[in-house]
C-alpha cells in the first residue's frame, strides 16, 4: 500500500508578481535579428612580420626525408 506524505503547505504565486517587460529592439537582438551589423573578428598580424619584446612560438610542418610532414616549433 502507497504511503502518503503530507507537504508542507506553499504559498500560491500573487498574480501582480513583477514581471520584465522587454523592449522591440531587445527582443530582435536577443533572438538575432539585430539591426546593427556583427562584430567580426579581424585576422592578427602576420606572426612572421610581428616585432616584439618577447620571442613569439609559432608551428611550422616541416617535410622530412621520407615525405611526411610534422609539425615543429619555431622561435620568432
Amino acid at each position: 500500500m502507497a504511503r502518503r506524505t503530507d507537504h508542507a503547505p506553499r504559498p500560491s504565486r500573487s498574480s501582480t508578481a513583477r514581471r520584465r517587460n522587454r523592449s522591440a529592439a531587445q527582443s530582435r537582438r536577443l533572438a538575432g535579428l539585430a539591426p546593427q551589423p556583427t562584430q567580426v573578428p579581424r585576422p592578427r598580424e602576420n606572426a612572421d612580420a610581428t616585432t616584439s619584446e618577447h620571442p613569439i612560438l609559432h608551428w611550422v610542418l616541416i617535410t622530412d626525408e621520407s615525405g611526411r610532414t610534422r609539425p615543429e616549433a619555431r622561435w620568432l
